[in-house]
């Protein structure tokens, strides 16, 4: 139950504000019930006749949804032969979109003298992942760092909201 606060009648729009007892989620299904007093302040019309006490009746919920402003950002990267898996923090999905060539990724080895060409990059929306296919096979012995930075133009990596990821090295 949500208490009621306040409640304020309106007689010319014929409606009654409630003043709840904190704010309602926008995922919330919520329901209002009046129970007419036994004395004291009741809902009247104009002519003295006491509203009618009703239960569990449906409220359209018209609390917008908070607005996603947090972009996704990188939580960790695994490589197995030629596929290196980055997985992003995300609260949402991100955004399907095709990306193009690498996409913003540079793969090298861990002493950073030998690069590794992307030659793509597929979002995976549900999952939170991005999948590069990289130009070789890592052996298993090898360590690799993976970098990102946000392309200038065309699909970058970002959230369903539109939040782009951040780029980091």
């Amino acid at each position: 139950a949500i208490t009621v606060r306040s409640a304020v009648v309106n007689a010319t729009t014929k409606t009654v504000t409630l003043t709840l007892s904190r704010a309602v989620a926008s995922t919330e299904t919520v329901t209002v019930s009046y129970t007419k007093p036994a004395s004291g302040a009741v809902v009247q019309d104009a002519a003295g006749n006491d509203a009618v006490s009703f239960s569990n009746q449906a409220v359209t919920n018209n609390t917008p949804a908070p607005t996603d402003t947090t972009p996704p950002v990188f939580s960790s990267a695994a490589v197995n032969g030629d596929q290196l898996v980055i997985s992003y923090t995300e609260a949402g999905t991100l955004d399907g979109a095709a990306l193009a060539g690498n996409a913003g990724y540079a793969v090298n080895n861990a002493a950073g003298t030998a690069a590794i060409t992307v030659r793509s990059a597929v979002v995976n929306a549900t999952t939170k992942t991005v999948t590069l296919t990289l130009s070789r096979a890592v052996a298993s012995t090898e360590t690799v760092t993976v970098s990102y930075t946000k392309p200038a133009s065309g699909a970058v990596v970002q959230d369903a909201a539109g939040n782009d990821a951040v780029s980091f090295s």
